[in-house]
């Protein structure tokens, strides 16, 4: 079975002491860490170092152009967005527009304005892209069991065809 390309935008603490530990974890042959970015070279490098502990062929990538790498690149299918609030949505958008899954730290906007703008233009990219690229959310409360059963109760559903991963 082929590996699955990831990548990570950002590079701050949460990626060093969280993300990459736990990947290490998971990663038995599921997919390979293909690039970290951030919008510093200094960071990107930096996290690049702890992350080639466990994951030798991991690139650095940084700014405008880094980005640009990744977007482009069609081996990387899936990224993890671990930014600050005001750049998250823009950055998620870029990279679903490129086709890449999302799987995005909260909070998902910087304001309610900004993420209902969002959730629009990702409603407008599934309407154009075959496969819809998945966006999701890093928050696992929606499979607690009490609010699975508080959504049977008061009889709220989501349609999988309107593309509720930002629920």
């Amino acid at each position: 079975m082929e590996r699955v390309g990831i990548a990570i935008a950002g590079a701050g603490i949460f990626v060093r002491n969280q993300y990459i530990p736990r990947l290490a974890e998971i990663s038995n042959n599921l997919f390979i860490l293909k690039a970290i970015w951030s919008r510093s070279q200094e960071s990107a490098r930096a996290t690049v170092e702890i992350a080639r502990k466990h994951f030798e062929g991991v690139e650095c990538k940084w700014g405008d152009e880094g980005l640009a790498d990744i977007l482009d690149d069609p081996s990387i299918l899936a990224v993890a967005v671990v930014l600050a609030a005001q750049s998250q949505a823009g950055i998620s958008l870029k990279l679903l527009k490129a086709g890449k899954h999302v799987l995005q730290e909260k909070p998902a906007a910087a304001s309610i304005s900004e993420i209902e703008t969002a959730l629009l233009s990702y409603k407008s990219i599934c309407a154009n892209i075959p496969g819809q690229p998945i966006w999701a959310v890093a928050e696992n409360y929606r499979f607690e069991p009490g609010l699975l059963e508080c959504k049977k109760i008061i009889g709220y559903h989501w349609e999988y065809d309107e593309c509720p991963t930002y629920c």
